[in-house]
């Protein structure tokens, strides 16, 4: 393997890191709801968002210009993407989580508690896809392993969402603004846990061809 691609993936660490740490204040802003300025919590996800859009600009530019001496650029690439489309989609929720809380309306505690279990787990996903992307120029074996572990966390985010979708819509709102609001939060939640298992499917395949 070349210095060029252990370059490369250091550098997809680093920005999972930033994703990480907008899940993780997105999750402190849900737990201390409050106790906390929404917007001053959101504005820190937005500075986050802002940082890993550059840092995926610079990132891709460096693939592209050494593409000849990288294998499996493509998928490097489609990591890449879906990273950027996980801040994106972590930045929306956090705005509409902080429009609600600035309203002063308080979630019902059953979506409360689904929305911070799902957090919970595309946490975890986001910190396994860390590792599992470390361990490719390490230990490919183990790379796909802990690469699978994202695959379960996945399907248990799909039941936790048909369970919030359901309790949303079995009950007769007048806020229509809260259940748009409240569905799209979940929306965005669950497909960033697709996209971490699609980044996981990536490394799996880039790993096979090191084992």
């Amino acid at each position: 393997m070349s210095i060029a691609h252990m370059a490369l993936e250091e550098r997809l660490q680093q920005i999972s890191l930033k994703v990480i740490d907008q899940v993780r204040t997105l999750y402190e802003m849900m737990k201390a709801s409050d106790n906390v300025t929404p917007m001053q919590v959101y504005s820190k996800i937005n500075g986050l968002k802002n940082s890993v859009e550059a840092d995926k600009f610079m990132l891709g530019e460096y693939i592209i210009r050494i593409r000849e001496g990288i294998q499996d650029k493509d998928l490097y690439i489609d990591i890449l993407n879906d990273l950027e489309k996980i801040s994106q989609n972590l930045d929306a929720a956090s705005y509409r989580l902080s429009v609600l809380v600035s309203r002063g309306r308080q979630i019902e505690e059953l979506l409360y508690k689904l929305i911070i279990i799902i957090a919970e787990k595309l946490l975890a996903s986001l910190t396994h896809l860390v590792e599992s992307l470390r361990l490719l120029s390490v230990n490919a074996q183990k790379s796909v392993e802990i690469a699978r572990n994202i695959m379960k966390l996945e399907e248990e985010v799909d039941d936790l969402y048909r369970s919030l979708e359901l309790k949303l819509f079995e009950k007769n709102y007048d806020d229509l603004i809260y259940v748009m609001l409240m569905k799209d939060i979940a929306d965005r939640l669950e497909d960033s846990e697709d996209m971490v298992r699609d980044s996981a499917t990536s490394i799996t395949y880039i790993a096979f061809g090191r084992i």
